[in-house]
């Protein structure tokens, strides 16, 4: 499965816009440059805490998992062991509810551990002041956030799509177009089904290039005409680019059931994240990044027995 890759600070300022949208003044934000944020990114004043994370090293479900208990672990710690810290930082508020924001959690056992968690706090003696007679520790992710991601992500009255004209067949015949086009059909050659039909082949590469040099004009587009769509598509983009070399790599069989699926995933991805695309448009780009990556990565498909 291919993970998305948020950097801590893109997701920090993303969940503290979003929480700000939701909340607005009923909110306080906690700075994190000077001694920490103590457990803590931001706190309602109805008692309500947020601490935002995402783990640098989630390309599995397993690696993802440990570093969410681990983080739900130590900043629960913090709280803990600092309370009059914690305190003075509450003033009068007591905390009921404790809540991670991460990109995404698939296991279950993340939420039997925010339960441990909550009865392991909530078990300590003599209890800390600022927490509430009650307490919970919840993990949700932006998906919680549905009209405030929508209206950050500047989703237009229709869903969008971007129709560009045609590329020219000689943006790839031409003498650098040629070292393109050699080069993705070097890559897709290992394919056996592909290598044993030279005219599929080249039907199959050709159709790659128009996809590449399509996707190219509507991110110009995009950027122009819609820059926070394009902004979440670029870091979407980015995030599975980064990642996509060590997937494939990992893959026993090449083949053009591989590069379908990246797309499709990618599609999936970037109309989770710019619900104002059109899906046909999400495929489009799709497309386009995983021509662009055949372009330009240096990996081999691994050729066939």
């Amino acid at each position: 499965m291919i993970r998305e890759q948020w950097s801590g600070g893109e997701w920090e300022a993303y969940c503290r816009r979003l929480l700000s949208m939701r909340y607005e003044e009923n909110i306080q934000f906690i700075p994190a440059r000077d001694r920490g944020d103590g457990g803590l990114e931001a706190f309602r004043f109805d008692g309500v805490g947020y601490q935002c994370y995402a783990p640098e090293d989630a390309y599995t479900m397993e690696s993802q998992t440990t570093s969410q208990k681990r983080k739900i672990t130590k900043d629960l710690k913090r709280l803990c062991d600092d309370v009059e810290g914690t305190c003075r930082l509450l003033g009068d508020v007591r905390l009921h509810t404790w809540i991670l924001m991460t990109p995404e959690f698939d296991s279950r056992s993340l939420i039997e551990h925010a339960q441990k968690k909550k009865k392991d706090v909530s078990c300590i003696l003599p209890r800390p002041k600022w927490l509430a007679d009650e307490f919970k520790v919840l993990v949700i992710s932006d998906e919680e956030f549905t009209p405030e991601r929508t209206r950050l992500l500047g989703q237009v009255e229709t869903e969008l799509h971007l129709d560009v004209p045609d590329p020219d067949e000689s943006l790839w015949s031409s003498d650098h177009g040629t070292e393109i086009a050699d080069r993705v059909t070097t890559k897709l050659s290992v394919v056996p089904s592909l290598a044993s039909d030279p005219e599929w082949l080249a039907d199959y590469r050709d159709g790659m290039l128009k996809m590449y040099f399509r996707g190219q004009a509507q991110m110009e587009r995009l950027k122009v005409e819609y820059p926070p769509l394009h902004a979440a598509v670029e870091r979407r983009l980015k995030s599975v680019l980064n990642t996509l070399t060590m997937t494939v790599s990992g893959m026993e069989k090449p083949g053009t059931e591989v590069v379908e699926t990246l797309v499709r995933r990618l599609a999936d991805g970037l109309k989770n994240d710019a619900p104002g695309l059109s899906r046909v448009l999400c495929e489009e780009i799709a497309w386009h990044a995983v021509s662009s990556w055949l372009i330009r990565c240096p990996l081999r498909f691994r050729r066939a027995a």
